[in-house]
Parts: C-alpha cells; sequence; structure tokens
C-alpha cells in the first residue's frame, strides 16, 4: 500500500494558508447579550415602554465599530463573528428606533447594519475559498487513497494478530482514514463561514428599504398638504385634528407607534400627548355620562 503520500500535503501547505481553529470567546460574547437582550426589549415594547426599550437596545451598541482585523484567518473568522453579532444588536436596535418613532434613526441603524456586516464576505472571500478547495482537494486524494487500498485496509483490520510492518501500515490507513475526516470538517467549515458572511451583505437591505420608504411617505403626505405647504407641525396638527386617522392605524400598538413618529415630529403637540397617554393608561378619560331624559 502506498499510503504514507497522502500525508505529506499538509506538510508543505504554505502557512498563510494553514487553518487555525477558532479561539475560544470571551464570555458573553456580544451574540450572546444581544439574545439575552432581545426578550426583555420586546417585552419592553409590548408593555409600550417603547423609549425604555430603545435605550435598552442602544446600550449593546459600541460607541464606535471595531475594525476589522485582516491579519489572519483566526483574526478574519473573528472580526466576521463580531460583524454578524454586532448587526444582530444594530437589527434589535432598529426594531426599538422604529417603534419609539426615531424613523431617522432607525434608518440610521439599519444602513450601519449593512455597512458592518457586509466588511466580513468581501474579506474572507478569497482565502477562505482557497481553504475549502484545499480541504477538498486533499480530502479527494484521501478518499482515493483508501478507495485504492479498501481491500488490504479491511484484511488488516480483521486481523487480531498484526506483525510490525502491519502495524505500521495499519497505522498509516487510520491516519489517512483520520485526514479524510479533517478535510471533510474544515472544508464545511470554511465553506459555512463563507456562505453565512455572503448572506450578511444582503441582508439588511429589507429593513434599510423598509425605513426608507416610510420616510419619503411621510414627507410626501407633509409636502402635499397644501394647507401648512410642508409644515410638519402644521401636518401633525391636521392629521391630530381627524380621528379617522388614528383609528386607521389599527390595534393600540400600531396606534402608539404612529403617535410616537409625530411625538418625534412634534414634541410639543398636546394632543399627541394626550393620545399617548390614554392609549398607554397614563391618563383615565371618566366615562361618558349618560343623559335621561324624563318622559312627558
Amino acid at each position: 500500500m502506498n499510503l504514507s503520500r497522502i500525508l505529506l500535503p499538509a506538510v508543505f501547505l504554505p502557512s498563510a494558508l494553514v487553518a487555525q481553529a477558532p479561539a475560544a470567546a470571551p464570555a458573553p460574547s456580544l451574540g450572546d447579550q444581544v439574545r439575552a437582550t432581545r426578550p426583555a426589549v420586546e417585552q419592553l415594547m409590548a408593555s409600550y415602554q417603547f423609549q425604555d426599550a430603545l435605550q435598552k437596545a442602544q446600550a449593546l451598541l459600541p460607541a464606535t465599530p471595531p475594525p476589522f482585523n485582516k491579519t489572519n484567518n483566526q483574526t478574519m473568522l473573528e472580526s466576521c463573528i463580531r460583524a454578524m453579532d454586532l448587526g444582530q444588536a444594530y437589527r434589535l436596535a432598529v426594531e426599538a428606533a422604529d417603534a419609539a418613532g426615531q424613523w431617522e434613526q432607525a434608518l440610521a441603524y439599519a444602513q450601519q447594519a449593512k455597512a458592518v456586516a457586509g466588511e466580513c464576505y468581501p474579506a474572507i472571500k478569497d482565502p477562505f475559498t482557497k481553504m475549502v478547495d484545499y480541504y477538498k482537494a486533499d480530502a479527494v486524494k484521501a478518499q482515493q487513497t483508501l478507495t485504492e487500498n479498501a481491500k488490504d485496509i479491511a484484511a488488516l483490520k480483521a486481523k487480531k494478530t498484526l506483525d510490525p510492518g502491519e502495524k505500521q501500515e495499519l497505522g498509516l490507513a487510520l491516519g489517512v482514514e483520520k485526514t479524510l475526516a479533517t478535510d471533510t470538517k474544515w472544508a464545511k467549515f470554511f465553506q459555512t463561514y463563507l456562505d453565512a458572511a455572503k448572506v450578511e451583505t444582503t441582508a439588511y437591505d429589507g429593513l434599510i428599504s423598509v425605513m426608507q420608504s416610510k420616510l419619503k411617505s411621510e414627507a410626501d403626505q407633509i409636502e402635499a398638504y397644501k394647507a401648512g405647504k410642508g409644515d410638519k407641525l402644521k401636518w401633525v396638527a391636521a392629521v391630530m385634528s381627524d380621528p379617522a386617522y388614528l383609528e386607521a392605524q389599527g390595534d393600540t400598538p400600531g396606534k402608539l407607534r404612529w403617535l410616537n413618529r409625530l411625538a418625534v415630529l412634534d414634541p410639543d403637540n398636546k394632543k399627541v400627548e394626550h393620545e399617548i397617554g390614554v392609549l398607554t393608561g397614563k391618563i383615565h378619560e371618566p366615562a361618558p355620562r349618560r343623559v335621561i331624559r324624563r318622559k312627558r
């Protein structure tokens, strides 16, 4: 059997391409923090505490995103994981800012998420593809060697007693089997990150599009309000003077999200403030009095 030839390529593989196992992430990672924080943020929004939810989501965001480290495969992998986690932190902030009526901030967070998460794929595309190609090619050679020597390997494994030469041959065979398993694992590992990073390049396009559309629609409505000539304060006053606009927002959460946006446009509008207070239970309006008519 010629099993030793399959073990040589890994020795002569250029050091720049050698795979490195990912270092243990510090606990808790940003991803862990996002997963732990999301239920609390969602609960705050469900209980109409929109500003508190936004502040809690914003607390996860760094003042400045860390730079992407392209030094080697290990640093690029760590940077990719960090970028993906940060993208999810920005996504949570987008959701909270949108609910709080901070649409401009939500759009900015969505754009930051795209910028940060999008750094990964361009950086790893070439080196990680090379790693996938190398491990796949090495796996093919390992499989070919095992296939060519399958009968001899099976015979050695079936023997109860092996002489020194046979022990050496079996050891080489087991080494090739281990190489095949390792090659398969690492090819999958690098391909998984390539696929995930590619998805990240467009993962936030939908959020950006939604927020841009909402802002444009609002701006168009304000501009089209002839009585106000594009004055957002007059537009807010106009829509608040017609109960049909509020009713059109559907359920209480929908109404509050809409009112939160109006409050951002006109923080001093007392009608907006009053309606928010009523819907959140902070203001209790007296029930309408029944008028009893006496029969004459």
